[in-house]
């Protein structure tokens, strides 16, 4: 019997199958996609099966190393398509099932590699590898099928196609088996199946992308969320920041974003911005107190008495007391018996010292002090290290004057 019956649908197996390799591995290439890129290979190598028996219906092509070189390339095709589907089905495929098969496929290379044609070791190595189309298309289907049963959206989509696209495997393999007949129809069911794994994954890639992008956007909400009043998108109006900054603030904002902003009334506010959309940002501001007009500092009004051992520290943390606005008094290392007395004191030397300061009895006079360094003991006191910063004791006097 010839080789091929039917030239025609060879060639537009190979059409439909060049089709699909371009567009599959256009889109495995920009998106670094494993799957996509061995169902565009697996297209490649099946259509090159295709073109060949296209092409071994010239005359002065050799029928024989025609159909040893279609075989190969088909048996490659199918050793790529069980990649593709580990790929698809990782938790239920296991991985080494390509290798399984491509040991299943050494007949098929001595036969087409080695063996004469015909001879009854090729006729027999035939029918061996022709099983091994059969126990993997039957173990795909096992498997798309557990997928399925286990919730896999991928199973339940795909699992009638795996099962209905190995009817035409199975009459192919057989009507050659059984019969001596050729028919090369198993590519119309890669191109089905390829189209239908194809359109599914991208269904999914885009399912997942979606439920991703309404997971940040619920995140930035609630983000948003913490700060209300003063967050801010430099792409969307906001009645609150023009009313705040002016018409031109978005501008501002883009062009510098780690400058404080101005506002209206003179007023200096922080920003905390960070990049969206290119140049576009997305932040919130913070109110400098110490830059508002007219302000003191948070200790306008108090009186802070001082006593420390070293006058480098000393004089730093005078200088830190009077930029809060406080009105200090240097009491050095023993504190008067008399007034007056201070709101606040800052005391770095031994707790027992202020024995000698009035009554004797500090816990019922309730006064507001910070201990700097010396042991850790109990009393309506706070406490802070000898090295400490600015900023510690700013939020910590701010903390103590709030309670009391």
């Amino acid at each position: 019997m010839q080789l091929l019956d039917w030239p025609i649908l060879d060639a537009l197996q190979t059409g439909a199958l060049a089709a699909l390799f371009v567009s599959f591995g256009t889109d495995a290439l920009s998106r670094r996609d494993r799957m996509m890129g061995w169902i565009a290979f697996t297209c490649l190598l099946v259509g090159l099966r295709h073109g060949v028996l296209v092409l071994g219906t010239l005359p002065n092509w050799n029928p024989d190393l025609v159909d040893r070189a279609q075989s190969l390339l088909v048996a490659f095709g199918f050793i790529a398509l069980c990649t593709a589907l580990v790929e698809l089905f990782p938790r239920h495929i296991p991985r080494r099932f390509p290798v399984w098969i491509a040991l299943g496929m050494i007949p098929n290379y001595i036969r087409n590699l080695v063996l004469p044609h015909p001879s009854l070791a090729e006729v027999w190595t035939h029918h061996f590898y022709n099983l091994t189309y059969l126990v993997g298309c039957a173990l795909i289907v096992h498997w798309s099928l557990r997928a399925r049963q286990d919730g896999d959206p991928m199973g339940r989509r795909l699992f009638l196609g795996f099962l209905s696209l190995t009817i035409p495997v199975v009459v192919e393999i057989a009507a050659q088996s059984f019969f001596g007949m050729k028919i090369r129809l198993s590519g119309f069911s890669l191109v089905i199946l390829a189209m239908a794994i194809g359109t599914s994954w991208q269904w999914l890639v885009v399912r997942t992308m979606e439920s991703r992008i309404q997971r940040a956007e619920t995140e930035v909400e609630v983000w948003r969320s913490l700060v209300p009043g003063n967050a801010f998108r430099t792409d969307r109006p906001s009645a609150l920041m023009e009313g705040l900054f002016g018409t031109g603030w978005a501008d501002r904002v883009r062009e510098n974003p780690e400058t404080p902003l101005v506002a209206l009334d003179g007023s200096s506010y922080r920003l905390r911005t960070r990049l969206l959309h290119h140049h576009e940002r997305l932040g919130w501001y913070e109110r400098e107190e110490d830059t508002q007009p007219g302000a003191r500092g948070f200790l306008a009004g108090w009186t802070v008495a001082l006593g420390m051992d070293d006058p480098a520290a000393s004089v730093r943390i005078q200088e830190w007391l009077r930029s809060w606005g406080a009105d200090v008094h240097l009491w050095g290392t023993v504190p008067p018996r008399e007034g007056p007395y201070p709101s606040v004191l800052i005391w770095a030397r031994e707790p027992s010292i202020l024995a000698v300061w009035r009554e004797d009895d500090l816990l019922r006079r309730r006064p507001r002090w910070v201990q700097l360094g010396g042991p850790i003991t109990a009393g309506p006191h706070a406490r802070l290290d000898l090295d400490l910063d600015a900023a510690s004791l700013r939020n910590l006097l701010r903390d103590l004057l709030s309670r009391h």
